[in-house]
């Protein structure tokens, strides 16, 4: 949808006020508590828990020497408010707060202040999204004749997330987990199976990504884009990916392949960096891995999987445009003005939103196979 669809559109309110929420407990800490937020941050990325950090200013209570709101005439201490795992919910946008949709929901995980001379000290408070509990601690487990799906949609019921997880195939006659985090579990797993996975709304998405989805918004360099900084390299670039294992059923070799042009999501009629490696070169680059993989099937799904790994990093690209909550990773965003090299629909890998006294503005991180 083009910037000019979006202003007319009554949740962006024509962008001229851009507000937010942020609820603790299911308090707004605006709106119930009167308390002054100055800024306010939320970081997302695929594969990795979200964060979040606000700050409150104006809340030191000189007098009692602590950091004290105010509700319904009961003082509240904001320490305890703000109480390591307390819940917190972020939506940001334009118009209404009360209409507007959690960007980011959440837990407290650090807080900080600074007590300097001729100042008041300020609360920072930050915290992650419901992939933090993946992060903690180390567990061993396995599972038995079921499929890679089975054992994230386990590990997610486990962290109290709703799962969300594509199926896999085939069942595994076994699925260990060693002594590692159910984060570098599930990172694994994803890597193996072409997935993507992130937490949203209180849900593990575990599956591919939707590259060739409808772009949530098409921007325009000097309308409403306010910069962006493409690169293509060719460093990671390879022509093909070749995994190497042993056949569970025979002991026999097997070897996964995985070559240019079969790069998932490219764009038709534009070139891979595989593609334009091996013209530059004039020869062929082979990646030859060792895998823990027992089927043929196994080791030309991780071949795949590397093969794209590498073909995403070929076009990527920073910007930054006015704010828009629609912005997310595993979504896509058109962007022209550009020329006819960068000119195009990227798929969003990460997103900043932040809310300040400069306004509202998103910054953003995209990937391209091809140009």
């Amino acid at each position: 949808m083009r910037l000019a669809q979006l202003e007319q559109d009554t949740a962006h309110d024509r962008f001229y006020v851009p507000t937010f929420a942020v609820k603790v407990g299911g308090e707004d800490v605006l709106r119930d508590l009167y308390l002054a937020v100055t800024s306010v941050s939320v970081d997302l990325k695929e594969k990795t828990a979200g964060r979040f950090s606000f700050k409150v200013a104006a809340a030191f209570d000189w007098e009692a020497r602590e950091f004290l709101a105010t509700r319904a005439e009961e003082r509240v201490d904001l320490l305890e408010l703000f109480a390591f795992g307390a819940t917190v919910e972020i939506a940001l946008g334009y118009g209404d707060p009360a209409a507007l949709s959690p960007v980011l929901t959440g837990v407290v995980t650090e807080l900080s202040t600074d007590f300097s001379a001729g100042s008041t000290p300020e609360l920072s408070i930050s915290g992650s999204d419901g992939l933090y509990p993946l992060t903690v601690g180390k567990n061993t487990r396995h599972w038995e004749a079921a499929p890679d799906s089975t054992a994230v949609a386990d590990v997610a019921r486990a962290a109290g997330l709703r799962a969300d997880v594509e199926p896999t195939t085939p069942a595994k006659d076994r699925i260990d987990q060693n002594n590692e985090t159910d984060m570098v579990f599930v990172t694994t797993l994803a890597e193996r199976n072409k997935a993507t996975f992130y937490e949203r709304d209180r849900t593990l998405y575990f599956g591919p990504r939707h590259k060739d989805a409808a772009a949530v918004a098409e921007l325009v360099w000097g309308e409403g884009l306010l910069s962006f900084s493409p690169e293509a390299n060719l460093a990671r670039q390879i022509s093909e990916v070749r995994v190497h294992g042993r056949s569970a059923a025979t002991g026999t070799e097997i070897v996964g392949r995985a070559r240019r042009g079969d790069e998932t999501g490219r764009d038709t009629g534009e070139e891979s960096g595989g593609e334009r490696v091996v013209r530059a070169l004039a020869a062929d680059p082979v990646l030859n891995l060792r895998a823990p993989v027992s089927t043929q099937e196994e080791a030309d799904a991780r071949a795949q999987a590397v093969l794209d790994e590498r073909a995403q990093d070929f076009l990527t690209g920073r910007g930054e445009c006015v704010g828009l909550p629609e912005l997310l990773p595993d979504t896509n965003v058109t962007l022209g003005g550009l020329g006819r090299a960068f000119s195009k629909t990227y798929y969003i890998a990460e997103t900043t939103h932040t809310l300040d006294g400069s306004g509202y503005r998103t910054t953003f991180t995209v990937q391209e196979t091809t140009v």
